[in-house]
């Protein structure tokens, strides 16, 4: 329990500097900068994404008792909602101003789904061949998609492109 809470307050205090850096100076920084500023932001929101995703895992697994994969699936799907929208209007939002949200959210999941592929792979992969907690397995396999979902939602559902 005190993990989640120091977990909970440092993405808070992390959210208050971000979030107090104006667009202008957004807008100045060069490639590199705001790419690692972008990237900072989109792992706070998958960091809220993993407590939705884990705890729906476990809740529908654990307690609801429900298949693991069927539950995964469920949870990575709410994940992918809630995580679209803090990227939506937290981490791209002073960048998207002229795309609908309908046509990125379809891009969002295109692109999510790859990811959440490559979760469920390594998720099944790791439970069924070496007997991992499914918890554990889900744990990894998040760590390994998250870089593969930043690079492509940048490029691919919001559209911006790296500048030097």
């Amino acid at each position: 329990m005190k993990i989640i809470i120091y977990s909970i307050s440092f993405l808070i205090i992390v959210g208050q500097i971000i979030r107090d850096m104006t667009i202008e100076d957004e807008k100045k920084k060069g490639g590199l900068q705001l790419f690692a500023k972008h990237a900072v932001q989109f792992y706070i929101v998958g960091a809220t994404g993993v407590l939705v995703n884990l705890g729906l895992l476990y809740l529908l697994t654990d307690i609801g008792g429900f298949w693991y994969v069927a539950s995964q699936i469920i949870a990575i799907s709410v994940s992918i909602t809630t995580n679209f929208f803090f990227n939506r209007y937290w981490t791209f939002g002073s960048f998207v101003k002229d795309q609908r949200n309908s046509i990125m959210y379809i891009k969002f999941l295109i692109v999510s789904a790859i990811g959440m592929a490559i979760q469920l792979g390594i998720t099944v992969t790791l439970v069924e061949s070496s007997a991992f907690y499914h918890m554990y397995g889900a744990g990894i396999g998040i760590a390994v998609a998250s870089g593969i979902n930043y690079v492509l939602n940048r490029r691919v559902t919001f559209g911006i492109k790296f500048k030097n």
